[in-house]
């Protein structure tokens, strides 16, 4: 009789990042991205720089350090909005 516990299987852990953004005005959009094989903070800038595409907007807020202002805006802390929100409101 064949047995599974006996064979040897090499398993690959695939660990994947999937980054989700609601939408904060109506709370009932969202989307979200994988990021397959990319380590968990490339896969941020990537989903970042794809929702954009999409035509999210993202408001990284008003810190008062150009440096935390660059940082929001490149790992998308802050708020995000949806492509109708987005475009029925002037953020």
């Amino acid at each position: 009789m064949f047995r599974l516990e006996h064979v040897p299987m090499p398993l690959v852990p695939v660990d994947a990042s999937h980054i989700r953004v609601t939408c904060d005005a109506c709370r009932k959009n969202s989307a979200e991205v994988c990021g397959r094989r990319d380590p968990p903070v490339m896969a941020r800038v990537a989903a970042v720089r794809k929702f954009r595409a999409q035509g999210w907007h993202h408001d990284p807020g008003s810190p008062s350090r150009t440096k935390t202002l660059e940082e929001s805006e490149r790992d998308g802390a802050g708020r995000w909005y949806c492509p109708e929100c987005g475009s029925a409101r002037h953020l």
